[in-house]
């Protein structure tokens, strides 16, 4: 991996899907996914409370040799905790002109923040 991408992922919480995420307040939490946008597939992503989670940054990484066509792309998404409460942020995987109907695939983060 490179430095950026790693220095981007320190002094965060990494996200668990499939637990409850216990999160003290002001602090940074991150979710990678891959995506491989050549298919027409992205994350989308949308959170039942932004009052208690806003989202920092995202960062898209690129670990393809050169003049690969089709590979795939790292998404890392920041988030900031910002106030005590509890809220899911579901990430869906379709083509945008799709729409979530016909996600490929689907995570739910449940986030509470203590």
């Amino acid at each position: 991996m490179t430095y950026e991408y790693d220095n981007f992922k320190s002094n965060a919480i990494v996200l668990g899907h499939k637990i409850i995420n216990l999160i003290p307040i002001n602090e940074n939490m991150i979710i990678e996914l891959t995506e491989s946008p050549a298919t027409g597939y992205c994350w989308y992503y949308t959170t039942s409370d932004p009052s208690i989670v806003l989202l920092e940054e995202k960062k898209v990484f690129n670990f393809n040799k050169p003049n690969i066509l089709g590979g795939s792309n790292q998404i890392i998404w920041k988030f900031k905790s910002l106030n005590l409460g509890e809220c899911k942020i579901t990430f869906s995987y379709y083509k945008s002109w799709k729409r979530e109907s016909c996600s490929l695939d689907e995570f739910t983060y449940i986030i509470k923040v203590e």
